[in-house]
């Protein structure tokens, strides 16, 4: 019990530090649609069959500091201009945390952090009708001083025959397509697909605050012709994402949510 606590009365377990000998896993969602939310803020989704029918690139036997399939960065600046970059859920910018709890209940998880001057509380889960996965995301500005502040979720797309995604990987990324489309509100949809199951199968990534830019090229997201890292994505360093799609190659959904001050 050196890494949490049951709560009885909230039917929760609660680990309260984002290090564990190995990732703390819980299942989303019904038989149709779901899958495992890890204790870092990581996902892997699937329809279904999870070897036939998979959505987010999650490889498990990376190490637990990695990128896993999905993540959120929160940029935040103050008024002399100072920036800080870092995940709530630690992974993968591995940058130090005042607090950290990971609630793990039936059928949901919250983690909750605190640091740079920020509180977010984020909560995973998947409605019972419905095949999408949620993640409300609440963030508060807990310091003494005026914050500007931009959260940035990130999930990574897979080939949908997990086997294949990892033998074959010159071919499957020509196979991989994310489009973005404008809607009349200003919101941005994020639209996925393998180009045989476009007709058919097809993942779709929005929130419900207008995003001010977007990426759907990791390449171009990471920086550097893709040498860029996960810990530290360079477009991060720029007000904006890039406005990237990718016709073919290694597909994510990134959306930059300003919450300003």
């Amino acid at each position: 019990m050196k890494f949490g606590y049951f709560d009885d009365a909230a039917k929760e377990y609660v680990a309260t530090t984002p290090c564990t000998p190995i990732k703390w896993c819980n299942y989303v969602g019904t038989l149709n649609f779901g899958g495992l939310v890890d204790s870092n803020g990581g996902v892997l989704l699937c329809k279904g069959d999870p070897a036939l029918n998979r959505v987010t690139k999650y490889i498990a036997q990376l190490p637990n500091s990695d990128f896993k399939g999905s993540t959120t960065y929160i940029k935040v600046q103050d008024a002399d201009g100072n920036v800080d970059i870092f995940s709530p859920f630690y992974t993968p910018t591995l940058k130090p945390l005042e607090r950290y709890e990971n609630h793990t209940g039936l059928s949901y998880t919250t983690i909750v952090s605190e640091g740079y001057g920020v509180r977010c509380e984020a909560t995973f889960f998947v409605p019972h009708n419905d095949p999408v996965l949620l993640q409300d995301i609440k963030v508060s500005n807990i310091s003494d001083k005026a914050l500007h502040v931009d959260v940035i979720p990130v999930y990574e797309f897979t080939h949908f025959d997990a086997l294949k995604q990892l033998l074959n990987a010159d071919w499957v990324p020509q196979t991989m397509t994310l489009k973005a489309h404008k809607q009349q509100s200003g919101h941005t949809v994020l639209e996925q697909y393998a180009f045989m199951k476009r007709d058919f199968a097809v993942n779709l990534m929005t929130a419900d605050r207008i995003a001010t830019s977007f990426d759907g090229d990791r390449q171009q997201f990471l920086g550097n012709m893709g040498y860029g890292s996960w810990a530290a994505p360079q477009v991060l360093n720029n007000q904006e994402l890039n406005n990237s799609e990718c016709l073919r190659g290694d597909n994510i959904g990134a959306l930059n949510l300003r919450l300003g001050c």
